[in-house]
């Protein structure tokens, strides 16, 4: 017999994956100075850097390495190349880990505003928006983070929280796959992936 969870327990194991994310992030853009050079060249660097971290993900079996590298990567991620935008991001995941999205909305809109074709831009707007309970206009925001950068595994767990948040566990379960395909050691692994997997009767994979 299967027992399924109830919705409200999946929704707080959702938001309590979304909190640490958040403060773990707030971290990471505290550590991130710019690299001293050139826009375009260090857009390029930053860019090779991420490809090799994602062919080292995929091979990399301890933990703790693998822990290391995903922290790398948000870090250049949280990385836009202009001081000034960065310093908005600063103050917004600092008002979202106060736990104040509505004071972190309109510096977002000005980010994305101001740089659109940052993708970590629409990414913390996007998570802004489902703590506002904005679940539509979320996933639109994750849409153009995907186009930005296809491999965002944050942006697609995301899409699984949204959808744990409207009542569809079978397409929460397909976005958190998909991000897991791209980041074998996504947090989730350890109980909301298998929370869902029982709540829908969907052996491991």
């Amino acid at each position: 017999m299967r027992i399924a969870l109830p919705l409200p327990v999946l929704q707080r194991l959702a938001c309590t994956v979304l909190v640490i994310a958040i403060l773990s992030i707030g971290g990471a853009t505290a550590q991130s100075p710019s690299l001293p050079a050139a826009p375009s060249e260090e857009a390029a660097l930053r860019a090779r850097h991420l490809d090799a971290l994602f062919v080292h993900l995929k091979a990399v079996t301890v933990e703790e390495e693998a822990d290391a590298m995903v922290a790398e990567i948000w870090k250049l991620w949280l990385q836009s190349g202009r001081p000034e935008i960065d310093a908005a991001m600063q103050q917004a995941v600092d008002f979202m880990g106060q736990g104040l999205p509505t004071l972190a909305m309109p510096v977002l809109d000005d980010i994305v505003a101001r740089a659109p074709d940052w993708a970590e831009g629409w990414n913390k707007r996007a998570t802004v928006l489902y703590l506002l309970g904005e679940h539509d206009r979320s996933l639109a925001d994750i849409e153009r983070v995907l186009a930005l950068e296809p491999r965002h595994f944050g942006a697609l767990a995301g899409i699984g929280l949204i959808r744990i948040a409207k009542g569809e566990p079978r397409a929460a379960l397909a976005a958190l796959r998909r991000a897991l395909a791209i980041n074998p050691f996504l947090k989730e692994r350890f109980a909301l992936i298998p929370a869902l997997e029982r709540e829908i009767g969907e052996k491991p994979l």
